[in-house]
């Protein structure tokens, strides 16, 4: 994972390779290129709050499809997913939504179990570069903000400690 030419991404680069570390960094890059080999398979792009469709039950939630579709592993598929339930249910919590946090646990379980395929752990790892990427369209697209790169920076650490044992 070179670093970018200039501006918010070469910022950004500069400060999660110090703050993450050599070996935390050299395990996303790793992560990163196993998730180019395998068998294709439809992903199911990227959820977000408004393809969320809460329920007043406990048993009907639903997560619709994703705008953007693409092909690539099935780990980097649920990962992608996972990563993203992750992040809403952090927003969630910060938020006044009515969704129940553990409604999240529910529909990554789903999901899971939807997709039929025995647990790995590149799923988790492929979660924890999506809250990497998500991470940096923020910086690049939104806007900079000092607590939420700090806020990422030690959920994504955690993140690549928890899963990098696997």
């Amino acid at each position: 994972m070179d670093s970018p030419l200039a501006g918010p991404p070469a910022v950004l680069h500069t400060r999660l390779r110090e703050a993450l570390g050599t070996r935390r960094w050299q395990l996303l890059a790793s992560w990163l290129e196993s998730l180019r080999s395998g068998p294709r398979v439809l992903l199911h792009g990227n959820p977000s709050l408004g393809l969320l469709v809460p329920s007043e039950s406990d048993e009907t939630d639903a997560l619709l499809t994703g705008e953007e579709l693409g092909l690539g592993t099935w780990q980097q598929d649920v990962g992608w997913v996972l990563g993203e339930l992750h992040e809403m249910r952090s927003l969630s919590v910060r938020l006044p939504l009515s969704v129940d946090p553990a409604g999240w646990d529910r529909l990554a379980a789903r999901f899971i179990e939807g997709y039929g395929l025995p647990p790995d752990p590149s799923v988790h790892r492929a979660a924890t570069l999506k809250a990497l990427l998500h991470l940096h369209d923020f910086c690049v697209f939104v806007s900079w903000d000092e607590s939420e790169v700090l806020r990422y920076t030690t959920v994504i650490a955690h993140l690549v400690d928890e899963h990098g044992k696997d």
